[in-house]
């Protein structure tokens, strides 16, 4: 009977030592941890190992661990912009050039307005202007101005976010006036070419105070006026 209570005791206590946690253990298992983790290494939890890089702080960290990409290169965007300006107003320059050619042009030559001046008498710029020189004078400020536009779109498009600053409310006429001026670039080299040479889509033994070549030089001329009318808008709205 007294060893079979002396069995009991000694199998409670050994039960109880075993269930019993062990805090001392898993202290000195967590410090042995720490002392051991390299540099730049920490432990968050036992057997739980958190890197990152020393000098950076909680939101470089969260960054780190997001993975996210390198920002773009801002120094390059900004000398794209200033090109994109550069060629902007470089195109409105040679559209008021072109324009004002345009102008000395149909002074001199039959439009629906009258013979021009080269069959009535004084012309601008004398010989110059009825020989052919004016006119290839302004259709090589045309093929600038068509170049210089069509650079800076090319440019505008592979710039990120908008160029220029629009008004919200100015925003519709922007675009309208966008359209305006691109159907004017693309249809006056047409025009410029039917007016100058009839013959390019079969017409042919027109004089010049025939009706077609005084007809296509007038709407060439107008169209030429409200193209750099729509440009210069969209650069006013822009600022």
């Amino acid at each position: 009977m007294f060893h079979a209570l002396v069995m009991s005791v000694v199998c409670a206590t050994a039960g109880s030592l075993s269930t019993a946690p062990a805090p001392a253990r898993t202290v000195q298992a967590a410090l042995h941890l720490e002392l051991l983790a390299p540099a730049g290494v920490t432990a968050s939890a036992p057997g739980d190992l958190a890197l990152h890089r020393p000098g950076l702080g909680e939101g470089e960290r969260a960054h780190q661990g997001a993975g996210e990409l390198a920002p773009p290169d801002d120094a390059r965007v900004r000398s794209l912009r200033r090109w994109e300006r550069a060629l902007k107003w470089s195109t409105a320059g040679a559209l008021l050039a072109t324009s004002t050619l345009g102008t000395l042009a149909a002074i001199n030559q039959p439009t629906a307005f009258g013979d021009g001046r080269c069959q009535t008498g004084h012309p601008v710029l004398g010989t110059y202007g009825c020989d052919r020189g004016l006119s290839t004078l302004h259709g090589t400020s045309g093929v600038l101005s068509a170049t210089l536009y069509t650079a800076n779109g090319v440019l505008a498009l592979s710039l990120p976010g908008p160029v220029g600053h629009v008004r919200p409310a100015a925003r519709p006429w922007h675009r309208a006036l966008t359209y305006v001026h691109l159907g004017g670039i693309t249809l006056q080299p047409i025009l410029g070419l039917v007016s100058a040479f009839p013959q390019v889509i079969g017409v042919r033994n027109t004089a010049p105070g025939d009706r077609f070549p005084k007809n296509t030089r007038t709407i060439h001329v107008g169209l030429g006026y409200l193209t750099a009318a729509a440009y210069l808008a969209t650069l006013a709205l822009e600022q």
